[in-house]
């Protein structure tokens, strides 16, 4: 009886453990977020992201594609996210906000009505990992609990169309 009861027991402690960290890691992500940074310095290591990506492409549509790049990015100045039973909302400086069962796609349309799929879930090392998927490619947001009770956001965005990904990193702090 009591060697059936151990797995079982172990079990039970790494279920409640898990609450535990996933409670604790809602915890350090839920709030207002504001940009740690001047704009322009933000501004400037999204310039410097889609520089490097556009230059992984052709010369002849280097040009075009660094624009498209920098256009589509915006810097938010402010992130708020929210948890609500096993719903997280995620709400960007520009007013789009996207609410999202933990752990589960669903399907959205953005403020220009695309279509896409977009999917929240905890990572092993405890930062929140938000993704957008279009039939045009594929946005990570990763927001990653820092020092000093600040937040880590970085964006990662994907294309078939690109050899080599944009990728960037903002400071934000709890407002």
């Amino acid at each position: 009886m009591r060697v059936l009861l151990r797995p079982a027991v172990a079990s039970l402690v790494l279920l409640v453990a898990g609450s535990v960290s996933a409670q604790d890691g809602r915890a350090r992500v839920e709030g207002t977020w504001v940009l740690a940074q001047p704009v322009s310095h933000a501004e400037r290591v999204v310039d410097r992201a889609a520089e490097s990506a556009a230059n992984a492409m052709s010369f002849f549509i280097r040009a075009i594609a660094r624009s498209r790049l920098r256009d589509g990015t915006t810097v938010n100045r402010r992130i708020s996210l929210r948890f609500d039973g096993d719903d997280v909302t995620v709400r960007f400086s520009d007013g789009s906000a996207f609410t999202t069962p933990l752990g589960e796609t669903v399907r959205r349309r953005d403020q220009e009505g695309e279509s896409m799929n977009v999917t929240a879930r905890f990572r092993e090392d405890g930062s929140l990992e938000h993704v957008f998927q279009t039939e045009g490619g594929t946005r990570w947001y990763i927001f990653t609990p820092a020092a000093e009770g600040r937040l880590q956001v970085e964006v990662i965005t994907d294309s078939p169309r690109m050899p080599e990904a944009m990728r960037f990193t903002l400071q934000y702090r709890r407002r």
